[in-house]
């Protein structure tokens, strides 16, 4: 079903607000210079809105990988019982890159502002109210790829594995398509297929 015109405003809004700030911190060579008053001036909108849609300016920098996140754990719920854990996280990256957020140039300079200060990505609230948090996205992440291997995802390491795993591919896929450009899930096809070549379940 398509959204409405209010929600594809909203969805467009944020995403402005997202490339400002991501975009600012940038050009700053970090997050800490950088203001919310900047981030709505150059989005465009007021500091008043940027509240309506994130608590704090970290969140907006954050904001990006965690739609792709988001999207990635939800689009992981609905692969069939029984599929190879890994042809699942193929299909759910596929997902994932089909956000609003997922531009390439977005979410490479995104990354590259969490790689700098990687406890921001978990410490942060990117999420809205009705969204589940990051560590919670982990979590139920985690109980899917049990899920799919027959294993405990409390107890076996190979559901952690395979998530935090299918989190660097993200990545690398993401890196190589904003400095190659083409078909993004060509991208994720190549860097799954070397993954699952070489990290096998232990039953």
């Amino acid at each position: 079903m398509q959204p409405g015109l209010r929600e594809t405003k909203r969805v467009q809004t944020r995403l402005a607000l997202c490339r400002a700030a991501v975009d600012l911190a940038t050009e700053a060579g970090g997050t800490e210079e950088v203001t919310v008053e900047a981030i709505a001036e150059r989005a465009q909108t007021s500091r008043r809105t940027f509240f309506n849609y994130f608590p704090t300016k970290d969140a907006a920098f954050v904001r990006p990988l965690y739609a792709l996140g988001a999207a990635f754990t939800h689009a992981l719920a609905e692969r069939p019982d029984g599929e190879p854990a890994w042809e699942a996280v193929r299909h759910a990256l596929h997902a994932a890159l089909t956000v609003p957020e997922a531009d390439p140039a977005l979410i490479a300079a995104a990354d590259a502002l969490v790689t700098a200060s990687p406890a921001m990505v978990l410490t942060t609230e990117a999420h809205a109210p009705d969204e589940p948090s990051a560590p919670e996205l982990l979590r139920r992440g985690k109980a899917h790829i049990a899920r799919l291997t027959g294993g405990d995802p409390d107890r076996d390491v190979y559901p952690q594995l395979v998530l935090e795993t299918a989190g660097v591919a993200l990545r690398v896929a993401s890196r190589t398509w904003a400095a190659r450009g083409g078909d993004p899930r060509g991208h994720v096809d190549t860097v799954v297929d070397l993954l699952r070549d070489g990290i096998r379940p232990q039953h």
